[in-house]
């Protein structure tokens, strides 16, 4: 008897012990991992070494996943924008320069200085709204 009480017990406290993990880790992805500047355009959003010329050569990250749900979009942290990228499928000529790429589809968060075509990560809002400065560059 007392050895099943021993394995009651372990299969219990192993039970917890990952029901608690999965309750826990949830909270802390979804805290820990946030957008500056979410995707809400629609678009997936490339991350591109040089505003001047958007294409595959140039990406020097993965690409961005716009989601409608809104805790499950990626985004970006940036500290300013410019006005002298290139225009992207008739869209304006804004990109963000980018401190943080936030994969929140998969929970990583990437320190990386990217550029981000504004239209398409947030309709350039955030640029045309002035709550980042212009890049003077």
């Amino acid at each position: 008897m007392r050895m099943r009480d021993k394995l009651a017990a372990t299969a219990a406290f192993v039970g917890t012990a990952v029901l608690g993990g999965v309750a826990a880790a949830a909270p802390v992805t979804a805290t820990t991992l946030d957008a500056g500047i979410a995707l809400t355009s629609g678009h997936n959003v490339g991350a591109y070494a040089v505003y001047a010329a958007p294409i595959d050569a140039n990406k020097i990250a993965p690409n961005l996943l716009y989601s409608p749900n809104p805790s499950v979009t990626d985004g970006i942290d940036a500290d300013c924008y410019t006005s002298r990228g290139y225009p992207v499928n008739g869209h304006d000529n804004r990109w963000y320069h980018t401190m943080y790429l936030y994969y929140n589809h998969n929970g990583v968060k990437l320190q990386k200085y990217t550029w981000t075509y504004a239209p398409y990560v947030d309709n350039s809002a955030v640029a045309n709204e002035h709550l980042i400065p212009d890049c003077q560059y």
